[in-house]
């Protein structure tokens, strides 16, 4: 009879150390795979919502400074607030304003420190023609019937000038400026007289244009659930908008029509001259606490030129 011989110690114990050296590759890999998977699905989520951002990002940018009327420069801000400062429109500017770290409190926020921000105004949505204009009534009679309501932001304007105004009241085909809480004057004309009164008259043309008006600003601050950061976007007076969750940093550089440089906010000598705008925005995982996502990927950075200057 033949003797049987099995494995000896020495070779069981190699084998057991080769198979934990194949399993733990093959962990390694599945680990390595997965957080690759993970990444990438994070990336692909990140890219979709900041691709949306900055589509309406751009869009408020683009139109910033658009008065109608062949955008003329001259502009009579007549609202009360216009004079306080850091109120939504308390300063044309050509409708562009940029802040550069610290940026001041927008609407009672107060935006992460070490990160910029962006006020843009501009005419928004339906525009109306005008029929006539009383300015002794204050009344402008409109060619067509309107939604504009009483205490509605609106820029009114012909080739000459345009005035900034609130609604005081309307009618069915009618807007008055009168003297109100919000109007310092009935007058929309310039130079600009805050007096409680007619201050300087303007007589509005048959034709001039009628919009709604807007200020919108863009900032960073803590997100709504306080877990993370987020960039945000205020119309007006109205409470901010979360716009995307988990942006750590908002950067902003102009760029100067006279010296086509680009520079800080803190550094631009007249708003007026500035063309383009350029954005950087820096982005963080929020799927996993561990997951850390590669520098070149998580920030972003676009350029976007001012339709109504070039």
């Amino acid at each position: 009879m033949k003797q049987q011989r099995g494995f000896t110690l020495s070779e069981l114990m190699i084998a057991m150390v080769l198979g934990l050296l194949l399993t733990g590759a093959v962990i390694g890999v599945y680990l390595s795979n997965s957080k690759t998977a993970e990444l990438n699905a994070v990336l692909g989520e990140l890219q979709n919502s900041s691709r949306t951002t900055f589509e309406l990002m751009a869009n408020d940018i683009r139109r910033s400074g658009y008065i109608g009327c062949g955008n003329s420069s001259r502009v009579v801000n007549v609202l009360n607030a216009a004079n306080v400062a850091g109120s939504a429109w308390a300063i044309w500017n050509g409708g562009i304003e940029g802040f550069e770290q610290p940026a001041p409190a927008i609407n009672g926020v107060n935006p992460l420190a070490d990160t910029d921000a962006i006020r843009l105004m501009f005419g928004s949505g339906r525009s109306y023609s005008v029929e006539s204009h009383d300015a002794a009534l204050s009344q402008l009679v409109l060619s067509s019937e309107h939604q504009i309501q009483s205490g509605d932001l609106l820029i009114l304007c012909d080739e000459a000038l345009s005035s900034i105004f609130s609604a005081s009241s309307t009618d069915l085909t009618s807007v008055f400026h009168e003297v109100s809480a919000s109007n310092c004057t009935s007058g929309m004309g310039f130079p600009l007289l805050c007096d409680g009164a007619s201050g300087t008259v303007k007589q509005y043309a048959v034709n001039a244009m009628l919009m709604n008006f807007d200020s919108v600003s863009w900032y960073i601050a803590a997100s709504s659930d306080k877990q993370s950061t987020s960039l945000f976007r205020v119309r007006n007076n109205s409470a901010a908008e979360e716009i995307l969750y988990g942006v750590s940093d908002l950067q902003l550089e102009f760029m100067d029509e006279r010296s086509r440089s680009w520079r800080d906010a803190d550094l631009v000598v007249d708003w007026m001259d500035i063309i383009s705008v350029r954005i950087s925005l820096q982005f963080i995982a929020t799927g996993s606490s561990d997951l850390q996502l590669p520098e070149q990927m998580s920030r972003m950075n676009y350029q976007i030129s001012i339709r109504n200057r070039i």
